[in-house]
C-alpha cells in the first residue's frame, strides 16, 4: 500500500472509516466484548446528556447563550455562515431603503426638487442604499440638502455598514483559522496495549501510539495528557462516577511535550503511582475505568490551539502485546520511511509476565527514561 493510499485510509473519509475512526483492528485483537457506555468517543465528542436543568440554570445558559452569539456562530458549519453572511447585508440595504423611500415620499421641497434625486420607487431606493453602503456611487442617485433626516440616516447607515461588515468578516476570517480541521489529523491507535517498557526494561507499561498524518502544517508546543475515569455502583443501583485520575506520562520531566514529527508511543509505566498498579489481566477487563487521553498543540501557521482526545475502554487495552515499528529504514535511499499500514499492527510479547501488574523499581531505574514518548 503506497503512503497516499494509507493517508486517505487514515482521513476516514467515507461512514465506514468514520465508525473506527479511521483505523482497522489489529488482526492480533481480540474481539471486543459488549460496548460499554463512555464519556468521550473515539473522535474526541463528549458523550454526556444534561438533563433535568433548573429553571435557574436554564435562564443564566440563555444569558450566556447571547452573550457568546460570536463564538456559537463560527461553530456554526459554512453553509449556515454564508447564508447569514448574505442575510446581513440583504437585510441592512432593505431597512434603509424603507427609511430612504419613506422619507422621499412624505417629506415635502421645492417644486422638481426631491429629498434624493431619481429615487421615486422602493426598487430605486433599494439600489440608492446599496451604493451608499458600499461607496459605489454610480452618480444617478444621489442626497440633496433639503432633507436633514435624509443625510442623517445616511450617516447612520455608514456607521453601521462599515460595523456589519467588520463583524461579517471577522466571523469569516476566525472560522477559516479555527483549528478544527487540524485536529481531526491526529490519529491515535484503535487500541492502548500493556508490554514492557523495552526489550532492556521489563517494567509493565501501557503505551499509546499517536500520529499528525499532515505532512506540512506543522506543531509547535504539542503535549499529551492522560487520565483515567473511574466508576461504581452506587447503593441505590445506579452507576455514577466517582473521580478522575492523573496518569503520568511523563509531565513530571517534561517527556509530555512530544515531536509529532513522525508517529510516537506515548507510554505511562505502571508503577506504585499508578492507578493500574496492582491489576491483573481479569482485573483490568472488569473493570470499570475509561482511560481519556487529550493531546494539545498550537498551528504554526496561525497561532491556534487545538485540543484532539480519544479514549479506551478496558476491553480497548491489550495485555501483553507492543506496537509494530512503523518508523524504518530504507537502506537504498539511506532514508526513514513511516509505514502507516503497520500504525495500528501488534504483535505479542511471549515473555511478558501475565500476572498482576507490580514492579520494584531500582535507583538506576529511577532516572530512566519512563514514562513519556518513544
Amino acid at each position: 500500500m503506497s503512503l497516499a493510499e494509507e493517508l486517505e485510509r487514515l482521513s476516514g473519509e467515507n461512514g465506514a472509516k468514520k465508525e473506527l475512526n479511521g483505523w482497522r483492528l489489529s488482526s492480533s485483537a481480540p474481539e471486543l466484548g459488549v460496548q460499554r457506555a463512555r464519556l468521550v468517543s473515539k473522535d474526541g465528542k463528549t458523550l454526556l446528556n444534561n438533563i433535568q436543568i433548573p429553571e435557574r440554570f436554564r435562564q443564566a445558559y440563555k444569558w450566556r447563550y447571547c452573550r457568546n452569539w460570536f463564538h456559537l456562530i463560527i461553530e456554526c458549519n459554512w453553509r449556515t455562515i454564508c447564508i447569514l453572511f448574505l442575510l446581513g447585508f440583504i437585510v441592512s440595504w432593505t431597512i434603509f431603503a424603507v427609511i430612504y423611500y419613506v422619507i422621499s415620499r412624505l417629506k415635502t421641497v421645492k417644486k422638481d426638487e426631491s429629498c434624493i434625486a431619481n429615487v421615486d420607487t422602493l426598487i430605486s431606493a433599494f439600489l440608492f442604499s446599496m451604493e451608499s453602503q458600499h461607496t459605489i456611487g454610480y452618480g444617478l442617485r444621489y442626497m440633496t440638502d433639503l432633507c436633514p433626516p435624509a443625510y442623517l440616516t445616511l450617516c447612520v447607515q455608514c456607521v453601521v455598514g462599515v460595523f456589519l461588515q467588520t463583524i461579517l468578516a471577522g466571523i469569516v476570517i476566525a472560522k477559516i483559522l479555527r483549528p478544527k480541521k487540524r485536529r481531526q489529523e491526529m490519529r491515535f491507535s484503535r487500541m492502548a496495549v500493556i508490554g514492557p517498557l523495552d526489550e532492556h526494561d521489563k517494567r509493565p507499561t501501557l503505551m499509546i501510539r499517536l500520529a499528525d498524518i499532515q505532512e506540512k502544517l506543522f506543531l509547535a508546543e504539542s503535549h499529551v495528557r492522560l487520565y483515567m475515569a473511574c466508576s461504581k455502583i452506587n447503593s441505590r443501583g445506579d452507576r455514577e462516577l466517582i473521580g478522575v485520575k492523573d496518569m503520568n506520562v511523563g509531565y513530571d520531566s517534561g517527556w509530555d511535550r512530544v515531536l509529532l514529527l513522525w508517529p510516537i508511543i506515548v507510554r505511562h509505566v505502571i508503577n506504585e503511582d499508578s492507578p493500574l498498579y496492582g491489576m491483573s489481566r481479569e482485573n483490568i477487563v472488569k473493570a470499570d475505568f475509561e482511560l481519556i487521553m487529550t493531546v494539545e498543540g498550537i498551528v504554526e501557521a496561525t497561532g491556534m490551539t487545538f485540543q484532539a482526545r480519544t479514549s479506551f475502554l478496558p476491553d480497548e487495552i491489550l495485555w501483553g502485546y507492543k506496537f509494530k515499528p512503523m518508523v524504518l529504514m530504507n537502506e537504498k535511499l539511506s532514508k526513514y520511511e513511516v509505514h502507516y499500514s503497520f500504525f495500528d499492527q501488534t504483535e505479542r510479547v511471549c515473555d511478558f509476565d501475565a500476572q498482576t501488574i507490580e514492579t520494584e523499581e531500582t535507583e538506576d531505574e529511577h532516572h530512566h527514561n519512563a514514562s513519556g514518548f518513544l
